[in-house]
């Protein structure tokens, strides 16, 4: 996207990322402190390099996604998950290249699909993703502190 840039998180980012959780219906404040070890943390900057919004993933599920309320509508949204989608399908590829699933060596190129958990009446967020392509794959019982979550999916 024009004019967007997104990047890995630094530990310097830390306390605008936590600034920016407060954007966060259901946010994971344990699972951001853990996010060096089990995660993928990227932030969108503006044009001083400040952090505007963030993408906390673990493997191919998107757990929070957030864009200051003064930043949106720019493509921040939209680059931060093509930036994830494009890390996981590094990963991919890289547990590919040493994973061969046959005697020549021949790998399998299929991507695991992008998955996320939203609250059904987070008509903000859904309607968010539905834009940048996720879908509608299953209801899953108390998945919110007793509310229920739908798993969308991005293939």
């Amino acid at each position: 996207m024009t004019g967007v840039r997104v990047r890995p998180a630094r530990v310097a980012d830390r306390p605008a990322v936590e600034s920016l959780q407060r954007f966060v219906s259901h946010p994971s404040p344990d699972l951001l402190d853990a996010w060096p070890a089990v995660g993928t943390l990227l932030v969108a900057v503006d044009a001083a390099d400040r952090p505007v919004g963030y993408l906390l993933g673990v493997g191919a599920h998107l757990t929070e996604l957030a864009v200051s309320p003064d930043h949106r509508r720019e493509g921040r949204a939209t680059a931060l998950v093509e930036a994830f989608a494009d890390a996981c399908r590094s990963d991919a590829d890289a547990t590919d290249a040493t994973d061969a699933t046959d005697a020549a060596g021949a790998a399998d190129a299929t991507d695991p699909p992008l998955t996320l958990l939203v609250h059904p009446e987070n008509d903000d967020a859904r309607a968010c993703y539905e834009a940048l392509g996720f879908r509608r794959d299953a209801r899953v019982p108390d998945a919110f502190d007793g509310d229920d979550g739908l798993r969308l999916v991005l293939d």
